[in-house]
Formats: C-alpha cells, sequence, structure tokens
C-alpha cells in the first residue's frame, strides 16, 4: 500500500516569483538586505521537493529521485522526503533502496503512521512477513482500532499458515462496533478458512463468503473467491449457478461474466461463453484477452471466416500481441492460404512464446511449396534467435533428412540433445537417421531408450519390431513389441503391417495373410503393405493374388528403381 503525501502549497508563489525574475525591472533607490543563508538553503529545498512532487505526478521517477535525493543533502531529518524517496524507488522496482528509505523515515518519525504502514507494505512485497508484522504491529499501538493495519496483519498470519492468529485479526474487526465493513472481514475469513486444511474448515469457509454476500449484494471479490471454491471441489454447476444469479443482480459486472464464460467453456458449451464474452465487449471497451478469448472460441467452433477477422483486427489495434499472430497465421494454413500463413509465422518475434511453433510451422509450410533451402535458413536463423526448442531441432532434421543429408541431420540431432537428453522426438528422429546412415545397433540402442522413456511409444514399437523382423534377431521379441503396439492403435494400418512381417518373418505365413489383408484394408495407397501382401501371397502358393498385388505395389510408388524391383518378382512367380 502507497500512503498519499501533502503538497506544498507554495508551488504557485515559487513560480510566479520565478516569472517575474525574467521581466524588466525599474531602477530602485532601495537598498536590498543581505539574504540568510539558512534561508537560501530551504527555499532550495523546497524548489527540490516541488520538483520530485512533480516528475513523481508524471510517472519520470528517475528525475523525482534526483530532486528528493537533493532534499536529502540540504535536509537529511525529513521522514517525508524519505517516504517519497521510498514510493519513486519502489516505482522503479529498487526495492533496496526502497525499504532502506522506508526503515529512514520510521526511524526519524516513530509516531508515523503512514511510515509504519508504508514500510510494511515494502517487507510483504518482499515476503519479509515477520518484519512486514513488527511493522504493522507498531501501528496497531499506536492507532489500535486501524482497520489497515489489521486486515494486513491478518493476511500475513494466513499467509504464514498460522490460521488461528489470521481469525483473531478479522474476528476483531467484527467485534469493532464502529467497523463499517464487516462483508470485508467475512471476506477473508473466507480465504483463510479456504486455505486451512479439513472438512470444517471447508465448510465455514463457505458459510463465511456466503455471510460477505449477504451483507453486500455486489461484492465482486466474495462472489469470484465463492465460485472458485466451489470449482476447486470439482462442482462447477454449483460454481455456475452461483456466478448466474450473481450477474441477474449485477448484470454489468465483467469480471464474472468472464468466470461464467470460462466455467461455459470447460463445460464444452462454445455457444454460451461466446454469448457472455460478446456481453463484456458490448459494455465495455473491449480488452486484448477477452477478444483472443473470442477469436479461440471461433477457431474451436471451426468458424475460421470469423475467427481470422477477429484476430486482423487485434493485429491491427495491438500489433504486439504475437499469439494473435500466431493464431492468424494458424488459421491461414488450415483455410489453405499457405503464402499469408508463412508471411504471418515468420512476424511472430523471438521473445514470443510461439516463436519456435511459428518457426516449425512455417518450415514445414515452406517444405511442402519446395522451397526447402528457406525452410533450412529459417529453421537455421531460428535456432540463432532463442528458438532453442526440441521441435526446432526435429524440423531442422527433417529438413537436411529431405536433402539426404544424413550426417547434418544426425549431428543436429545430437546437438539438440546435448540440452533435451530425454526428449522423445529428438532421440525418435536420431534412430531414425543412425538407420538411414547403416548404424543398426545405434538404431536399436536409441529406440530401446524412447521406449524407457515412453514405454507406449507406438511407433517406436513398431519401427524397432520392424527392423528386427528385417534383421531376422529376435522375432519372439519383435512379435511382442508389434502385438503391443497393435493393442494401442488396432487400426492403424502400417502397424499391422509390422505384425504382418514379422509373422512372415517367422514363416507363419498363414497368420502373416490374414493380418497383412487387414492392414491392407486400411492403408490400400501404402506400396509397402501391398508388397508385403504380395509376398505372403507367394509363400502361400497363391500366385493369382500375389500377382494382383505386386502389380498394385509397382503402380503405387512414384520410385521407379522400386518400381522395376516389384516387378521383378513377378518373374519368380510359381503357378
Amino acid at each position: 500500500m502507497r500512503p498519499s503525501f501533502k503538497t506544498i502549497s507554495s508551488l504557485v508563489p515559487l513560480l510566479i516569483l520565478s516569472a517575474c525574475g525574467t521581466l524588466p525591472m525599474k531602477e530602485s533607490t532601495i537598498t536590498p538586505s543581505p539574504i540568510s543563508p539558512l534561508l537560501n538553503t530551504r527555499a532550495d529545498a523546497d524548489y527540490h521537493f516541488i520538483l520530485g512532487e512533480l516528475y513523481g505526478r508524471e510517472g519520470k521517477s528517475d528525475q523525482a529521485i534526483e530532486h528528493f535525493e537533493n532534499v536529502l543533502a540540504l535536509d537529511e531529518t525529513s521522514p517525508t522526503v524519505h517516504l517519497q524517496l521510498s514510493a519513486e524507488y519502489q516505482k522503479t522496482n529498487k526495492m533496496t533502496k526502497a525499504i532502506f528509505h522506508a526503515e529512514q523515515a520510521v526511524a526519524k518519525d516513530p509516531q508515523n503512521i503512514e511510515a509504519h504502514l508504508f514500510l510494511g507494505g515494502l517487507y510483504s512485497a518482499e515476503k519479509l512477513y515477520d518484519q512486514a508484522i513488527s511493522q504493522y504491529s507498531a501501528v496497531l499501538r499506536l492507532e489500535p482500532k486501524n482497520e489497515e493495519a489489521i486486515v494486513y496483519i491478518g493476511s500475513l498470519y494466513a499467509d504464514k499458515k498460522d490460521y488461528k492468529k489470521a481469525e483473531h485479526y478479522f474476528k476483531s474487526l467484527l467485534k469493532n462496533p464502529e467497523y463499517t465493513t464487516p462483508h470485508v472481514a467475512y471476506y477473508y475469513l473466507g480465504l483463510i478458512r479456504t486455505d486451512a486444511q479439513g472438512k470444517k474448515h471447508q465448510l465455514d469457509a463457505e458459510k463465511a463468503f456466503k455471510k460477505a454476500l449477504e451483507l453486500k449484494s455486489d461484492y465482486e471479490e466474495a462472489a469470484v473467491s465463492l465460485a472458485n471454491f466451489y470449482l476447486h471441489q470439482k462442482n462447477r454447476n454449483k460454481a455456475l449457478s452461483l456466478c448466474l444469479e450473481f450477474q441477474k443482480k449485477n448484470p454489468f459486472n465483467h469480471t464474472v461474466a468472464d468466470l461464467i464464460a470460462q466455467i461455459y467453456i470447460e463445460n464444452g458449451e462454445s455457444d454460451k461463453a461466446y454469448e457472455q464474452l460478446e456481453f463484456i465487449a458490448s459494455n465495455s471497451e473491449i480488452s486484448l484477452e477477452t477478444q483472443m478469448k473470442m477469436a479461440l472460441i471461433l477457431i474451436e467452433q471451426k468458424k475460421f471466416h470469423q475467427a481470422g477477422s477477429k484476430l486482423k483486427d487485434i493485429v491491427t489495434k495491438f500489433p504486439a500481441s504475437d499469439g494473435a499472430r500466431f493464431y492468424l497465421a494458424a488459421i491461414y494454413e488450415e483455410t489453405g492460404a499457405t503464402n499469408d500463413a508463412v508471411r504471418e509465422y515468420m512476424q511472430v518475434p523471438p521473445s514470443s512464446t510461439h516463436f519456435s511453433d511459428a518457426i516449425v510451422h512455417a518450415a514445414h509450410l515452406l517444405k511442402g511449396m519446395g522451397k526447402l533451402n528457406q525452410a533450412l535458413h529459417l529453421t537455421e536463423t531460428g535456432l540463432k534467435s532463442k528458438a532453442d526448442q526440441p521441435q526446432v531441432y526435429t524440423m531442422y532434421a527433417s529438413l537436411l533428412d529431405a536433402k539426404s543429408d544424413y550426417l547434418g541431420a544426425a549431428r543436429i540431432l545430437e546437438e539438440g540433445l546435448t540440452k533435451f537428453s530425454h526428449n522423445v522426438g529428438l532421440l525418435f528422429q536420431h534412430a531414425l537417421m543412425l538407420d538411414r546412415l547403416g548404424k543398426k545397433e545405434g538404431m536399436i540402442a536409441q529406440m530401446k531408450k524412447v521406449l524407457e522413456i515412453e514405454p507406449n511409444h507406438v511407433q517406436s514399437m513398431s519401427y524397432l519390431a520392424f527392423s528386427l523382423a528385417e534383421l531376422n534377431q529376435h522375432l519372439p521379441e519383435a512379435e511382442k513389441l508389434a502385438r503391443r503396439a497393435l493393442e494401442l492403435e488396432p487400426t492403424d494400418g502400417y502397424v499391422l503391417d509390422t505384425l504382418g512381417w514379422v509373422l512372415f518373418k517367422q514363416k507363419r505365413f498363414s497368420e502373416s495373410i490374414k493380418v497383412l489383408e487387414k492392414a491392407y484394408s486400411y492403408q490400400s495407397s501404402a506400396s509397402i503393405i501391398a508388397e508385403h501382401l504380395a509376398d505372403a501371397y507367394s509363400m502361400q502358393s497363391m500366385p493369382e493374388e500375389a500377382k494382383t498385388m505386386y502389380n498394385k505395389a509397382a503402380g503405387l510408388t512414384t520410385d521407379e528403381a522400386r518400381a522395376r524391383q516389384i516387378r521383378s518378382k513377378l518373374q519368380k512367380l510359381v503357378y
């Protein structure tokens, strides 16, 4: 809490005198009397104090501090100047100096209640609870019924989890017949009891909040705290009912409307949430937060045109809103406006929490547009500009992979792993690059590490099982992995293909065919699955079926060398 300070009434006369000094003066026969040094010092001090106050009111704390320090150089005994300096240092977040000057004010005037309150507030801000309590206790010794000190000291004991003492101070307010705001005391008692453990405390907390609302029906803080109390108890309906009832009596309360919107969002009732946000927007100067919530609801409802219009407005009004720009880019990406999406993603600044994701999305789009080098440059620049996140390393590696630079991709992933050693995405992709480089043992080790960290990582299970099958190694282990992956993803054609291929390698062709046919039914456009099924048909003496699937497999690949390899198998079919 910041105390108020008295202004100097001599400001206007001093300014008038200063102005008069610029006018031409007539000759005078009066001989001026000498000005005493003491008067000069007092005038200088008043002058600097006035300027300090003026600069402080204008928010120019550095200039205010300079003038108040000048006052102290002339008169170091003034507690008021120390308090002014403390307040200005607090504004600039120089808390050590703020506390020092507040302590000086208290030391020079121990009866100054305002100084004790201010110093107590500074101690509280720095979580120096015992020192803060000592200051508020000093206020109560000087003025036993000081309500501010009682509220603050009670709150501090609550922060210290000393709920018994905290309650004592708030209950003392309720015993004071002159206390005019008992709803406040009940509100704080509710907060204290909410924080305490045990069913009785929770019941008492609810009663206290209800009493606060009974005494003051428009008491927003009590309504919101009681609603959050219900939400914490997972009683969303009760919280919503309370807020709606409060809203009927206080229809223009934006805080409660915002809480209602949040509850509706959590309930999946986005239309009702949007109505509340529209209500807030129509009854006040719409805030960035409200506009963003409305835009995100529209995105969730797939109303991309409306969401895009709202986000464009936000970006126009709040150019620094990187969140709005990121989601606008995402809408462009979703609706196929690729160039617009890339443009917006690339304008998300490095300071943004969305920067890394923006880099990844933009690079992915550039890759899809065939601008591989531009995508590589973007990710490389991003890594140098605070986009030091796992997903940027994996994107960079995937771009190098697309250029068949497997060694470069592996090195980038290894660099990422030095910083994010347990990141599953980096480990999995590094295993893929090791496989590309022919380092099978390294690949297997990395895949197993992925599964140690994330036992249900389906891709790793399937890839490892398939690799072991290709190597004709540990086939029972491979089958176990494949079946576990299939339990997690029973309709994934590629996982089915892995299990089918493991069975094929174990010469269990009849079982293999059943699984591979199912895989093909889910993923009929995959050349590799069609080829595996053809291989199984061939080994089960089903040449016509094999011929059909080999031809399909050859037709599904864009790699002509591989297509020729598949067709060569047709010549080996035995009819």
